[in-house]
C-alpha cells in the first residue's frame, strides 16, 4: 500500500521540477523529500530518477508514475467531496442566492417544512451559485435571470425593483424616474454584502463612489443621520417601512435592476421541495 503522502510528494516534485522546490512548497527538507522518494522508488521496484553528481531529475517511469499520482489524488479528493457532500446534504438544506431579499421569504418557509434539518444560506456570485446548484453545494438556489440548465426544475419567487433614494432637496429629487447612467459620479451609501446588486450598479456606474457598509445597523443610522444618496427597493421598504420617510425613492429604469427571481433546485430533487415550491407558488 502507497501511502497518499508519497504521492503528494512526487506530485509535487513533477509539478514544481526539482526536489529543492517541492521542499520548500510542502515544508519539509530536501533530505526528507529525498528519503520519501526512495522510499518510493523502495515500494515499486522501480528507480524513478536519474541521478548524477549534480543533478536529479525524474526519469519517464517517474515521469508516468506521477501521472497516475496525480490522477489518484483527484480521484481521492473527489471522494471526500462526494461523501461529505452527501453527509452534509443529508442533514443540512444550503440555499444560495443571488441577493439578500429572497432569503427572507424562503428561509422561514424552509425552516417551517423542514424542522428537523438545518437550514444554512450563502450569498455567492452568479457562477458559483449555478456551479453549487450543479455539484450540490447548494440544495436551492436563486436566480435573477430564468435558469437555462435542462437539469433544473424551476419556479417564480417573486421581484424586486431598485430605486435610488434622495434626500428631498436633491436636484433629482423631483424626477419620476431614473436610469443608472443619469446618477452616475455621485456617492452612494451601499452595505457590502447585496449580492449581484453591486455589479449590475458599478458597469452602468463607473464613475459613481460607493461608500461601503458591513453592518446593517450601522448602515440604518447612517441612512438616518445623513443626506447621502442610498438605494432602496420594493422589498426593502416593505421591511422597513420607516425609511420611506426620510428620502425621497424614484425607481430605476434599467433593466438589470428591475428583476424576477427563480428558485431553483436539481429536477432530481423536485420531489423532495414539493412542498417548499407548492407554497412558493400559492
Amino acid at each position: 500500500m502507497i501511502e497518499t503522502y508519497l504521492l503528494e510528494n512526487l506530485a509535487a516534485v513533477a509539478r514544481l521540477g526539482t526536489l529543492s522546490a517541492a521542499a520548500e512548497e510542502l515544508h519539509v527538507s530536501q533530505p526528507s523529500l529525498t528519503r520519501s522518494m526512495q522510499k518510493l522508488e523502495d515500494i515499486l521496484e522501480v528507480p524513478l530518477f536519474d541521478r548524477t553528481k549534480n543533478h536529479v531529475a525524474l526519469n519517464e517511469y517517474g515521469r508516468t508514475a506521477a501521472e497516475h499520482a496525480e490522477r489518484i489524488l483527484e480521484q481521492q479528493d473527489e471522494m471526500v467531496r462526494l461523501i461529505r457532500g452527501a453527509y452534509r446534504a443529508s442533514r443540512t438544506i444550503v440555499l444560495g442566492s443571488c441577493a439578500p431579499a429572497p432569503l427572507w421569504q424562503i428561509q422561514p418557509i424552509l425552516t417551517r417544512l423542514y424542522g428537523d434539518m438545518t437550514i444554512s444560506t450563502e450569498i455567492p456570485d452568479d457562477e458559483a451559485l449555478l456551479k453549487g446548484l450543479q455539484n450540490d453545494t447548494y440544495q436551492l438556489a436563486v436566480f435573477h435571470e430564468e435558469p437555462s440548465d435542462p437539469s433544473l426544475y424551476f419556479a417564480i419567487c417573486g421581484e424586486e425593483h431598485l430605486n435610488i433614494a434622495l434626500p428631498p432637496h436633491h436636484p433629482l429629487a423631483g424626477r419620476a424616474k431614473l436610469s443608472l447612467a443619469e446618477i452616475d459620479g455621485i456617492s452612494v451609501l451601499q452595505q457590502t454584502v447585496v449580492g449581484f446588486w453591486y455589479k449590475a450598479c458599478k458597469a452602468k456606474m463607473p464613475h459613481a463612489h460607493f461608500l461601503m457598509q458591513d453592518e446593517h445597523e450601522t448602515f440604518l443610522e447612517i441612512i438616518n443621520a445623513s443626506s447621502l444618496p442610498t438605494f432602496s427597493t420594493n422589498i426593502t421598504l416593505a421591511r422597513n417601512p420607516e425609511r420611506a420617510a426620510t428620502r425621497v425613492h424614484i425607481p430605476l429604469t434599467d433593466p438589470e435592476v428591475n428583476v424576477t427571481y427563480y428558485l431553483a433546485c436539481k429536477k432530481e430533487n423536485r420531489a423532495r421541495f414539493k412542498a417548499l415550491f407548492s407554497e412558493i407558488l400559492s
